[in-house]
């Protein structure tokens, strides 16, 4: 079957896919609803690092509480990359979303209905903006 991706760096990725980010930030809006595969990009996002060296108690505010939720703040061994990690609803793309995740200026790819895949698809290279995979996606089959 055919899907449409979307690279997201981690720990974005399982943070969408997880539930925990229910909007990605994006310096463009997209037409596109429906299912979208989040894939965990090979490259890592510029937070990872300064996560790694850091203390659960020096960050604040909303970030604090949710990375402590999902457990990224001990670099859990379930961030996978260069892998398809799960999926979303895509339902809409506004620039002014109320989700404490909603960046200014940016456009606000509203997920819902996030499932996190237990086995991820890897080695899967990424690509910039929305991009089609073909493939078997068993958690998926039966519900698309």
């Amino acid at each position: 079957m055919k899907y449409k991706v979307l690279s997201v760096r981690q720990p974005y990725a399982n943070l969408i896919v997880k539930g925990y980010k229910d909007v990605e930030n994006r310096s463009r809006r997209t037409n596109y609803r429906g299912l979208l595969l989040i894939h965990a990009s090979a490259k890592v996002h510029d937070i990872v690092p300064y996560l790694r060296n850091q203390t659960r108690g020096v960050f604040t505010g909303i970030y604090q509480k949710i990375l402590a939720e999902a457990d990224l703040c001990d670099m859990q061994p379930d961030l996978n990359y260069a892998a398809i990690v799960g999926c979303v609803k895509l339902v809409d793309c506004e620039n002014e979303h109320p989700s404490e995740w909603a960046e200014k200026g940016m456009w606000h790819w509203v997920c819902e209905n996030q499932i996190w895949f237990k086995k991820p698809i890897v080695n899967v290279k990424g690509q910039l903006g929305i991009w089609d995979w073909e493939g078997v996606i068993p958690e998926l089959e039966g519900s698309v």
